[in-house]
């Protein structure tokens, strides 16, 4: 099979995991259904991948970082910080309202990892990473002034992704108020703003005053 080829199969077999992930989550996922999906025969996941586990795993992988990719360019512009911050939540209100179908993905995956060791692993070094970009955001904005000297980065980060994950969970379930989450947010993250920092985002000075009102 030549390399192109094996691309193209490898490819086929994870866009139909993600079809079925979407549809069924990981419970109701078979390797016969992925195949038949993929039009390849039910050894080319053990070929490509070396098990199922390990095909669900780079699937779920791959969804997550093609979906947090717009936020992570909003965040990796040369811009003012905060600016880019509350950039970053608008891009994930506007996530959020076109991958109900792969936060509920997600979230069986999540459910599903605690049997599932490679699945398990991958999501723990998904966790991770984003763990780190975070931390290195918060600790970028700390030196430039924004937050204040009290906030942990790395322990701010765990807690934005914990809330991200709540998120996910409640869309396994249910239809949960994402515009109002990334407002709370973003009230959090300038609860914790440095007061003698430069003048923070418009966007940011808006919701301020909406919260006073409520």
């Amino acid at each position: 099979m030549t390399q192109d080829r094996a691309e193209a199969t490898r490819r086929r077999l994870l866009d139909a995991t993600v079809a079925a992930l979407r549809v069924h989550g990981t419970a109701g996922l078979t390797s016969r259904e992925i195949t038949r999906a993929a039009g390849v025969n039910l050894q080319a996941i053990t070929y490509h991948f070396g098990s199922k586990d390990e095909l669900v795993a780079q699937a779920l992988t791959g969804l997550v970082t093609e979906r947090i990719a717009p936020v992570r360019a909003a965040l990796d512009t040369d811009g003012d910080p905060a600016e880019r911050l509350f950039a970053a939540l608008r891009t994930i209100g506007g996530t959020f309202a076109v991958a109900r179908d792969d936060l509920a993905a997600y979230a069986s995956a999540v459910a599903a990892s605690s049997s599932h060791p490679t699945l398990a692993g991958a999501l723990r070094d998904l966790h991770a990473e984003l763990v780190d970009y975070l931390a290195t955001l918060m600790a970028q904005m700390q030196d430039d002034g924004y937050i204040q000297s009290w906030v942990r980065p790395r322990a701010m980060a765990e807690v934005l992704i914990s809330i991200g994950d709540g998120v996910a969970m409640q869309a396994h379930y249910g239809e949960p108020d994402v515009d109002g989450v990334l407002d709370q947010v973003a009230l959090l993250l300038l609860a914790a703003r440095d007061q003698r920092s430069r003048v923070w985002p418009a966007a940011a000075r808006a919701l301020l005053r909406q919260a006073r009102k409520g």
